[in-house]
């Protein structure tokens, strides 16, 4: 099989051994990997990531998306020792071996799940990929355990469907409404939506509960919170049009903001698809055409633009306005970018 071109370049920049390569230039190329490779380019990088696992973790999320069983067997002989991950390895292997269904690693990403945080966080959402049959009452009372707390390993709650007891949604509800910390909810707003379309009405309440700062980037929630918002199917069209109903009747100017603010950054990830490696998240539900023409582009006796309705509720703040300038301009080369791949794809 032919190799993505852009797998080919980091693959000739290594070819002599002599070649200085940035981690920035290939973390950028295998970007391009990731979003238009294939299976083939996991093939040809395997090597080159087992061979340097830390200086290559770049590769991990094309290793996760592009390759299979197989592969995830390779990658695990090659990175465990002693039912622990080898020194300098990226704990974002755990992540890729669930998400590839690789059902002999269960028990392995189990014996991570109350490591070190980014530990932790891979383990769990590989494990979220996989059945855990066999880990049903050991997840149960890790959840009964923690239940309830302010800080808890974080993802655990991500697995609360593997359960098989759908009162976990309301308790994981509750448990992120009264009792957790918004620097320890990511976890918590991932599992409720992987609950499903049951999920979606408590999904919606929280995502503008401003006691749950869904969408706050500096907790790290927001990723997360954008992860279920594609996981529930719930696209940017149907959240605006809740956007502008909240303007419209809410009271408390607090909140019209806080909310705003959560629409933006929402748009911001849609426009820089960030790597979230939940394989349930992946869907692409609009186009950037589209989305560029309903925020920005409609006719005004249509509705708000996205920046009409900022500079009304944040009363012409320069800040926002200008946030909304230059998230218009992304959009508007996203969606450009788009044409031009459809026009090339259709050759």
């Amino acid at each position: 099989m032919t190799l993505s071109p852009a797998a080919q370049a980091i693959l000739d920049r290594y070819s002599d051994g002599t070649a200085e390569v940035s981690w920035l230039w290939e973390s950028m190329v295998a970007e391009a990997v990731l979003r238009h490779g294939g299976p083939a380019d996991a093939e040809a990088l395997l090597p080159l990531f087992l061979a340097a696992p830390a200086a290559h973790d770049a590769l991990v999320p094309v290793l996760a998306r592009h390759g299979d069983r197989r592969l995830a067997e390779r990658l695990l002989e090659a990175t465990v020792e002693g039912g622990r991950l080898r020194e300098g390895v990226p704990s974002g292997v755990l992540h890729a071996v669930g998400r590839l269904g690789y059902t002999p690693a269960t028990s392995l990403l189990w014996e991570h799940v109350d490591d070190s945080y980014d530990v932790s966080k891979d383990a769990c959402l590989g494990l979220s990929h996989l059945p855990c049959e066999e880990l049903r009452g050991a997840i149960t009372e890790s959840l009964e355990k923690h239940e309830g707390a302010a800080l808890f390993p974080e993802f655990l709650p991500v697995l609360a469907t593997k359960t098989q007891d759908p009162g976990w949604l309301d308790r994981l509800v509750a448990w992120g409404g009264n009792h957790a910390s918004t620097d320890c909810n990511g976890g918590l707003i991932l599992g409720i939506a992987l609950h499903g379309e049951q999920a979606r009405p408590a999904f919606t309440r929280l995502l503008w509960d401003t006691r749950w700062d869904a969408c706050d980037r500096g907790t790290g929630s927001a990723l997360w919170t954008y992860a279920s918002t594609r996981v529930l199917g719930l696209d940017l069209p149907q959240l605006y049009a809740d956007l502008r109903e909240l303007v419209r009747t809410g009271a408390d100017p607090d909140v019209r903001r806080d909310a705003v603010r959560s629409f933006l950054t929402l748009v911001e990830f849609r426009c820089a698809e960030p790597w979230t490696g939940v394989a349930a998240a992946e869907a692409r539900l609009e186009s950037s055409d589209t989305l560029y023409h309903l925020l920005f582009a409609q006719p005004s006796e249509d509705g708000d633009t996205l920046t009409e309705l900022a500079d009304r509720v944040f009363e012409k703040d320069e800040h926002y306005s200008g946030a909304v300038r230059a998230l218009e301009d992304s959009l508007r080369t996203e969606a450009a970018h788009e044409w031009a791949l459809r026009a090339v794809t259709s050759r």
